[in-house]
């Protein structure tokens, strides 16, 4: 069975297409996914919470992450699970405690006149990549090592799409596209702020439109923080949801 507008928004990363440097393990009761840097665990539905936690750390420490999240969706069991996970240590993330799992069928706004380039090259990939590490403020260690996972993850022609915004002879935009079998995720963007109010924003939603429409999957699925949200309902995004996000220190990592 196709998965629903509300399960594609819900449990996004269950149906992305594979990727480099990206393990999936789908144990049943919940989906852990993993990257050089991190991992999380989705689309839970459990029985023995405290086994599945236990689990999960395991995994975790086992693959040397540094940060490691549970989300939380509208649909995972059991009932009181954030109240579980809170009591077993976890945390709300400090950086985004929530999200809204989102979704657009149809064209959004496009913005004329800004320059939107799609990234063919690793190193047009990193400098727009400095956008977004800006905006979150990451220190130099922090970029040096986001930037040794990005090359190695590196796959032009893979499922993964980088599409950046310039003005002013740099890049002022990123926006990252990951394809599913329905359509495409939006996963991650960012806009300097002195660019901000120019339609940089919603330019770069655009170019993943017009890529999710000639793919032939004609939609758009993001799980949205809170400066994103009210933007893209604006532009025609439906909520489906709020997902919790709760990080785990107790890694041991």
């Amino acid at each position: 069975m196709e998965p629903s507008l509300a399960e594609l928004a819900e449990d996004t990363h269950v149906h992305l297409l594979p990727q480099a440097g990206v393990e999936v393990v789908d144990r049943g009761d919940l989906v852990l996914v993993a990257t050089g840097n991190s991992a999380m665990a989705v689309r839970i539905r459990l029985g023995d919470v405290e086994e599945a936690v236990a689990w999960v750390r395991a995994e975790a420490a086992r693959r040397a992450v540094r940060g490691l999240d549970w989300w939380v969706g509208w649909s995972a069991t059991p009932s009181g699970l954030a109240e579980r996970l809170l009591g077993l240590g976890l945390a709300p993330d400090p950086d985004e405690p929530t999200l809204a799992g989102m979704t657009c069928a149809a064209p959004p706004p496009a913005a004329p006149g800004v320059e939107i380039r799609r990234i063919e090259t690793i190193e047009d990939q990193l400098a727009a990549l400095e956008v977004d590490w800006e905006v979150w403020r990451h220190d130099e260690a922090e970029r040096r090592r986001r930037a040794e996972t990005e090359r190695a993850r590196f796959d032009p022609a893979g499922h993964v799409h980088h599409f950046a915004a310039y003005a002013d002879g740099r890049p002022v935009g990123f926006g990252r596209a990951v394809d599913m079998d329905a359509g495409v995720a939006l996963l991650g963007g960012a806009v300097l702020p002195a660019y901000r109010n120019r339609g940089v924003y919603r330019a770069l939603v655009r170019a993943r439109w017009e890529h999710a429409a000639a793919r032939g999957t004609p939609l758009l699925v993001v799980q949205a923080g809170h400066m994103s949200e009210p933007v893209l309902r604006g532009l025609g995004f439906e909520r489906h949801g709020v997902l919790h996000l709760f990080a785990d220190p107790l890694t041991g990592v």
